[in-house]
């Protein structure tokens, strides 16, 4: 599932300040007369000289992925270093088992636990692939919404050489599963043991999970959950993910975040129906996507901090005939990019249409791309699949930045058509699909 990014509000609105947000979390505390069972809150102080802190830094320019975020983490220390050098302000000490018994959050944006919750309660839970959070034990995010969950668990994430167990993306990490992912559901009768409401909650999931576009299949969960474990090499028999009620399932989601090399979400879906997603391990980013599409709400950057911005144009764009070649590699489509004002765009002969770039010395312009975002494997496989006369190499940006671009060999530029004046491959197509011959119009009825 590759969702469209996040369209930036045309209205600057100035932020809350995470000394604002420090003092109504008090005040919050103050009117229920006791925080959360779960919650040890440190002192006003301390969190209010940390709020103000983490104000001076955005002040100073710092861009801070969890500015002014609220969270409640178990005694770790690593943990706590990462999540305030993102930004976020640390309210208080949280009880794993508690919370995990308990997953309201009313004064934090997002804690962390050990275990996955025994239901969601409209909480987002993160549970990495193992070793991605460096710890003495298997670290879930819980979060208000999925957007602070990832940030926060990609705050949380990387190698750390105190901990051997630890791990890093690997170099062919997939950054999406494309439009049309295949997500695996248990068969009905494997659900059957559930109640009523959670059971129409759980179709209601999958009907939605078809409307996004997804392939839905419906697969023996004991059968396969058996043969992943004897075979991890299999795992999900390759389907992009598995959906499944949070509860009511034999193995439980517990039971396989337990003993397979697998990445979670649980989540409640529009209908407040509980759920999970489980992809293979360090495909991550596919599980958040498909939480975000069921949920209405995605981040606006990818979970992984890997990756290579590829600049696309022609028959590589959405909806395009050669497409299917960037899903292929787990390309992630991650907005639009113009060009520096000295490129040239050729139509080139041959079929499908395809379009090709080059640096021109004079009569150049700016053109419009696709932004990409691909690992450094999945960028040499596409590579290895490119026909000529198409290249890969340097484009220069407007406002100064370079990315890795779909180029053309200049002698079989010379054979194309100049299309430079229409800016972008979808603006030519169109101009071509609005152009009509000169057909000659009915003659006149004699006599």
């Amino acid at each position: 599932m590759n969702p469209f990014p996040i369209e930036e509000d045309p209205v600057s609105v100035p932020p809350v300040s995470a000394y604002q947000r420090a003092i109504a979390a008090f005040e919050s505390i103050a009117r229920a007369d006791r925080p959360q069972s779960w919650l040890t809150v440190r002192s006003r102080e301390d969190v209010l000289v940390d709020a103000k802190a983490v104000d001076e830094r955005v002040r100073a320019g710092e861009r801070l992925p969890l500015a002014g975020t609220l969270v409640a983490i178990q005694e770790h220390p690593v943990a706590a270093q990462r999540l305030v050098q993102s930004g976020a302000v640390i309210l208080g000490i949280a009880d794993a088992a508690g919370l995990a018994a308990s997953p309201v959050l009313d004064v934090v944006d997002a804690a962390t636990c050990w275990s996955l919750p025994a239901e969601c309660r409209g909480v987002v839970a993160v549970r990495p692939t193992r070793g991605l959070v460096p710890g003495p034990g298997e670290v879930t995010v819980l979060a208000r919404n999925i957007d602070i969950g990832q940030h926060a668990a990609a705050a949380l994430t990387g190698r750390d050489d105190t901990d051997p167990a630890s791990r890093a993306w690997p170099a062919s990490v997939r950054f999406s599963a494309g439009e049309h992912p295949r997500i695996a559901v248990p068969r009905q009768r494997e659900r059957a043991g559930l109640p009523q409401p959670a059971q129409a909650g759980f179709s209601a999931t999958v009907d939605t999970l078809r409307a996004t576009g997804a392939v839905v299949e419906e697969i023996s969960l004991t059968a396969g959950v058996r043969r992943w474990r004897g075979q991890p090499a299999t795992t999900l028999d390759g389907f992009d993910a598995l959906v499944l009620p949070l509860e009511g399932t034999t193995p439980a989601l517990a039971d396989l975040v337990g003993t397979l090399d697998v990445a979670a979400v649980a989540f409640s879906d529009r209908d407040a129906a509980d759920a999970a997603v489980v992809t293979r391990a360090f495909d991550d980013q596919i599980a958040i996507d498909v939480v975000g599409q069921l949920s209405g709400i995605q981040a606006d950057t990818p979970y992984p901090d890997t990756g290579v911005e590829l600049a696309v144009f022609g028959a590589y764009l959405r909806g395009q005939p050669l497409n299917d070649r960037l899903a292929e590699v787990g390309a992630r489509f991650t907005g639009f990019v113009e060009t520096a004002p000295y490129y040239r765009m050729v139509a080139l002969p041959g079929s499908p249409p395809q379009p090709g770039i080059l640096r021109a010395a004079e009569g150049g312009g700016p053109l419009l791309a696709e932004r990409w975002v691909v690992s450094e494997a999945g960028l040499g496989h596409f590579l290895a699949g490119l026909p000529a006369p198409m290249t890969l190499g340097s484009i220069d940006l407007a406002g100064g930045a370079t990315a890795t671009g779909l180029l053309c060999d200049p002698v079989a530029a010379a054979e194309g058509t100049d299309i430079t004046a229409y800016g972008c491959w979808r603006a030519y197509l169109r101009y071509l699909s609005t152009r009509r011959a000169d057909v000659p119009g009915p003659r006149p009825a004699s006599g």
